[in-house]
């Protein structure tokens, strides 16, 4: 597998779920894992996601399900947050969850396979940030539901210790920790090396 980054974070790892990284300038920003009957993917950089080079089946995995197409739901960024370019095609809402969806992970599995949340900046947000109960809403559509999550932190300085606590909220119960770094700007590459995961079984 390989990524490219031009400016990120980094990531500490905090529990045994996790099963594959990848480091750039010597720092892991980017991994993979498993939480009791779901799976994630965690990344310090909103540039990363779903932009992986691989032989593996990555969005099978995540979604659980050998379908290439999985539906996705994202969430999290304002209307000034995230790299302009980035057009993942699924359903958005914004900021927070749609009301249906919050306290009600198992309507949010029933109707996505993949959940991403992407932390955005609260400076440009008002200092808006999605509640605790939606949080706790992703973690188990994850953990309980066997869903699949990509969670995305951002670089020091775009993001404020207020949003580094945010997203933390939902990567360290994961077994991940979004640190406060700016890594130097610029085009990386990360490779990580693992035994090829087996396509899901559906």
């Amino acid at each position: 597998m390989t990524i490219d980054s031009q400016q990120s974070g980094t990531l500490a790892i905090l529990g045994q779920g996790v099963f594959a990284t990848a480091e750039l300038q010597g720092e892991i920003v980017y991994a993979l894992g498993n939480a009791g009957p779901g799976r994630f993917i965690a990344t310090a950089d909103s540039s990363l996601p779903f932009n992986e080079q691989s032989d593996c089946p990555i969005r099978e995995w995540l979604a659980g399900s050998p379908d290439p197409n999985p539906k996705l739901f994202w969430w999290g960024w304002g209307d000034s947050d995230g790299p302009a370019n980035w057009n993942y095609p699924g359903d958005s809402s914004g900021i927070h969850l749609p009301p249906q969806y919050v306290g009600n992970p198992a309507q949010l599995a029933a109707d996505y396979d993949i959940v991403m949340y992407l932390e955005g900046s609260g400076q440009f947000d008002g200092g808006d940030q999605p509640t605790d109960q939606e949080m706790q809403t992703l973690l188990e559509f994850v953990t309980v539901h066997g869903g699949g999550a990509y969670i995305s932190s951002e670089f020091a300085g775009y993001l404020k210790p207020a949003d580094y606590a945010s997203v933390n909220r939902v990567l360290m119960p994961l077994g991940v920790e979004a640190l406060e770094v700016n890594l130097n700007w610029g085009d990386v590459n990360g490779q990580i090396e693992f035994t090829c995961f087996p396509a899901p079984v559906g």
